[in-house]
């Protein structure tokens, strides 16, 4: 068998093969309900590490700060990709993925600028997976409508109380003090309660099963004076078992006539209506509440139907529906014009809206169908990239480090050269049509980017002028009663590392937290001629234990009638109100190589101490049989060919076991650890500090690689930051970086400085600085290297209208390096474009 290498034409080969599948970073957007949260879980298309998060004084901006994890297909980094979240009921999110420094597009160092329509309560965390980021916003639960496999269960015993942090007539109420460490395994929620006849916000702390157990809990919260036990309402149970009706708790209820010692059966029947109606109300289960009480409100009258009525317009009023509200508040004053009842009703219809619609002259025994929402939302942009480049060159000494002559130094030297070496226009779409109703929700998506290179036919060297990605074009259901998902067309896969690929996706809610799932496609990325297609299928369980989840998948990937690769993978996912641990793993049966192993952990202390671990070890390139399509034979090269299918390899001799072995000899594993740690030090400022270890492994000699391949030798990089938010105004931001990194031969220093500063609604300016120093050692001659670089940056937005931006980027860099020869450079890069949202 006779291999030769030629590492630059292999590079180049990897490079094209995977062009086609690398895909924008914000991969999906999806709403999703978590007790009495709304929980926007942002999926990347790339393993990432949440690193920190700052928030606007406003509460209506947050900045995540996170590093892109090395993958086998990176992804592609496009200026100003976006995403607008609308959801019914909640305020709308618009998502930025940006590098950090703005003259680096495809900087690891990253962040997402999240704005939001009105000033929202939120927090960011680390998503069930090492793709996801999520955006909790606080007590908006009951606006989602979610697939479910059956209703959310009443009350359980061990929920019977719990405890009210703060009271507040508005319904953004939120606490800035932090819950004491012993209490952060409990839930901290917003709920809507009825307090001496009015109806009062809260953030809750709980469930407690017992007073006991609540009344423990209150003596570790001196920091709420104004906490107090709640006792909810007893779950309901019939009558047969209970004897008697239970009366309700003065704190969730509104006043309710006394009671006669033996009531009639149809004033039982209604009091256990409204006792259930209750719970509901409070545990946003806000549908089940409003049937409970139209039942209540078809049986004869009794002493409580009043407070039916009364509580039923409240609850029209939680659903976002005011015209509804409005008819039933109206109604009850025509039946009880009179009492303490009657001026609630009053209060609360003087807070609604005019509206056009006639109230309902009758009250419907069941609730209509809502109407279909159908909504087409999206953007196009288009950005042109310019640079420009002059370069000289003053010669020192010759290549073994000796001093050059006179005349040799004028020889060798250059004179300042100009050239043009970038002019590129680059028009993106992204377009999503969605239709929803309480049964279904589905969606049509379509991504593409065109890119046209405007630079001579001498500058592209033969390389197309013109290139196209579609990166999404699928069509997606969720049922929101059966469970069901599927997903057909262009799309990433959710797990396994396939990456891009054309097919089918689908899972099924077995029950609520326990999916499966399965996908069968072909990847998109084009790999000579070969043909691939895999499938797979994996189970997912939320919630092994309260704080615990985990998933399952086995994949396997075909080429050419061969098996090219069958992985099984696991991860284990822990989680608690302030941290998360998360681990993951991806094993080869076939090669008997592992292709992944993390670990990732995240801690959030008292006082908003954010610590940050990871580590992991990767295949550089996962062990595929494909990957013999990239080694040069001796013989194919001799022919001056190169071989497009497996059947190619095995039709020279090449048996399938042959191949597999030369895979396994070349596997390559990088190891990764970091830690990071991030400390507020006042209202204003973070200070942190992560420690980077990188080491890519050694390769033996073999047929591929005759000398093999050294141990990088490990690489350190120390970088200390300081944040700055709401410094001079209500929404800017600050940060100051310093890094040092060691390796085996090179080591760099970096200074870089990046504000954010929005000027009032229209404007934002982003102005930055850096500084870099390189030193390495030239092999040949033994000289140290030395390379300095430096330049500002500007980038700067503006809104003419509320759906469009105007957004230009200028980045200056001045460079001067010293080893044989003194080269200087000057290079300027910009880009100007547009983006329409709809």
């Amino acid at each position: 068998m006779n291999l030769v290498t030629r590492p630059r034409l292999l590079a180049a080969l990897i490079a094209l093969s995977t062009w086609s599948a690398q895909a924008e970073i914000l991969e999906d957007i999806d709403v999703h309900r978590d007790g009495n949260n709304a929980v926007v879980q942002i999926r990347l298309s790339t393993p990432v590490s949440l690193l920190r998060s700052t928030t606007s004084r406003t509460k209506d901006l947050t900045q995540a700060y996170y590093q892109v994890r090395l993958t086998d297909v990176p992804p592609v980094y496009v200026a100003g990709e976006r995403r607008v979240v609308k959801n019914d009921g909640l305020p709308t999110l618009t998502i930025e993925d940006e590098p950090v420094r703005t003259d680096k597009l495809d900087d690891i160092n990253r962040r997402l600028v999240i704005s939001f329509s009105q000033s929202t309560p939120f927090k960011v965390r680390t998503g069930k997976g090492d793709r996801t980021i999520e955006v909790v916003l606080e007590g908006l639960g009951a606006a989602v409508r979610q697939a479910s496999a059956k209703a959310e269960p009443a009350l359980t015993p061990e929920q019977r109380y719990v405890i009210a942090l703060a009271r507040s007539n508005d319904p953004k109420i939120s606490v800035d003090v932090p819950i004491p460490q012993a209490l952060q395994n409990y839930q901290v929620f917003t709920a809507r309660r009825i307090v001496d006849g009015k109806q009062v916000y809260e953030m809750d702390l709980g469930y407690f099963a017992t007073q006991a157990e609540a009344e423990a809990a209150i003596k570790q919260l001196a920091r709420f004076p104004q906490a107090v036990i709640v006792k909810l309402a007893e779950p309901t149970r019939p009558k047969a078992e209970t004897g008697a009706a239970t009366a309700p708790s003065a704190a969730t209820s509104p006043a309710t006539p006394s009671t006669p010692a033996t009531p009639q059966a149809p004033e039982q029947q209604a009091r256990d209506l409204l006792d259930q109606s209750r719970q509901a109300y409070e545990q946003q289960r806000l549908d089940d509440a409003a049937k409970l009480l139209n039942q209540l409100l078809e049986l004869p009258p009794t002493a409580i139907t009043p407070d039916a009525q009364e509580l039923l317009g409240m609850v029209r009023l939680a659903q976002g529906e005011p015209t509804k509200a409005q008819a039933e508040f109206e109604n009850y004053l025509k039946q009880y014009p009179q009492g303490a009842g009657a001026e609630r009703v009053k209060a609360a219809l003087a807070g609604l809206q005019p509206t056009e619609l006639k109230p309902a002259t009758t009250i419907e025994s069941l609730a209509k169908p809502e109407r279909t929402i159908n909504t087409v939302t999206g953007s196009i942009s288009q950005y042109y990239y310019g640079g420009k480049s002059t370069t000289e060159t003053q010669a020192l000494r010759d290549t073994d480090g000796s001093p050059l002559s006179a005349d040799e130094i004028d020889k060798r030297s250059k004179a300042p050269i100009s050239t043009t070496d970038q002019r590129l226009l680059s028009t993106n779409v992204d377009t999503t049509w969605r239709s929803r109703d309480t049964e279904r929700d589905m969606k049509m998506v379509f991504r593409d980017q065109y890119d046209y290179n405007l630079l001579s036919d001498a500058q592209l060297k033969g390389k197309s002028r013109s290139r196209n990605r579609l990166t999404a074009a699928y069509f997606d259901y969720q049922g929101l009663k059966n469970g069901l998902r599927t997903r057909l067309g262009r799309q990433s896969a959710m797990w396994g590392g396939e990456g891009r690929y054309d097919g089918a996706s689908g899972s099924y809610l077995l029950k609520p937290k326990l999916k499966v799932s399965a996908a069968v496609g072909s990847p998109t990325d084009q790999l000579g001629q070969s043909k691939r297609y895999f499938m797979g299928t994996a189970l997912d369980a939320d919630a092994l234990t309260p704080n615990l989840g985990g998933s399952l998948f086995v994949l396997q990937r075909m080429v050419d009638g061969e098996v090219d690769r069958r992985a099984v993978g696991a991860d284990l996912r822990y989680f608690t109100q302030n941290a998360s641990l998360m681990g993951s793993t991806d094993y080869d049966v076939i090669f008997k190589k592992l292709n992944v192993a993390s670990l990732q952990g995240m801690y959030m202390a008292e006082d908003n101490t954010t610590v940050n671990a990871l580590y992991e070890r990767r295949a550089l390139t996962p062990a595929a049989l494909s990957q013999t399509l990239f080694f040069q034979f001796q013989d194919f090269v001799d022919a001056g060919v190169i071989p497009q299918t497996i059947d190619d390899l095995k039709s020279h001799g090449y048996s399938v076991d042959q191949l597999r072995e030369l895979v396994r000899s070349n596997v390559s594993y990088w190891t990764h650890a970091m830690l990071s740690v991030t400390r507020p030090v006042t209202t204003q400022w973070q200070t942190g500090a992560t420690v980077d270890l990188n080491r890519t492994g050694p390769i033996a000699p073999n047929p591929v690689l005759p000398t093999g391949q050294p141990d990088s030798g490990q690489s350190r990089t120390l970088s200390l930051l300081a944040i700055g938010s709401n410094l001079y105004s209500e929404r800017d931001t600050n940060v100051f970086t310093a890094s040092v990194m060691r390796g085996r031969m090179i080591k760099t220093y970096m200074l870089n400085y990046n504000n954010m500063t929005p000027l009032g609604d229209a404007w934002q300016v982003e102005p930055g600085l850096r500084w870099q120093r390189n030193v390495s050692q030239d092999l040949t001659s033994g000289l140290n290297i030395t390379t300095v670089a430096w330049g500002p940056g500007l980038k700067a937005s503006f809104k003419p209208r509320p759906t469009v931006t105007l957004e230009s980027n200028l980045n200056v860099d001045y460079t001067r390096t010293e080893g044989t020869s003194i080269d200087r450079s000057t290079r300027y890069t910009y880009f100007l474009g547009y983006r329409y949202d709809y």
